[in-house]
């Protein structure tokens, strides 16, 4: 999981994964230059990307994802 917040940090991404549980014990990392969003064509903090194991988009959104979409899409892809 990439956060593109320019707000956050390891402490704030824990916090975020206490409060809303994981699904599964994912990485976690902070994208502080902006070049992963860039990359994905993430311009809208509220973007999802999931990527498959080839590192291809299989998931894409603009919007808040509710926990169901994101939990099927990640089965998908694992």
């Amino acid at each position: 999981m990439v956060s593109t917040d320019p707000q956050d940090t390891p402490g704030t991404i824990e916090e975020f994964r206490q409060r809303g549980g994981d699904i599964t014990p994912l990485p976690w990392t902070v994208d502080e230059d902006g070049e992963i969003s860039r990359s994905m064509g993430a311009s809208a903090l509220e973007t999802t990307v999931i990527l498959d194991r080839d590192g291809e988009v299989a998931y894409k959104d603009a919007t808040s994802t509710d926990y169901e979409t994101l939990e099927r899409e990640l089965e998908e892809v694992l």
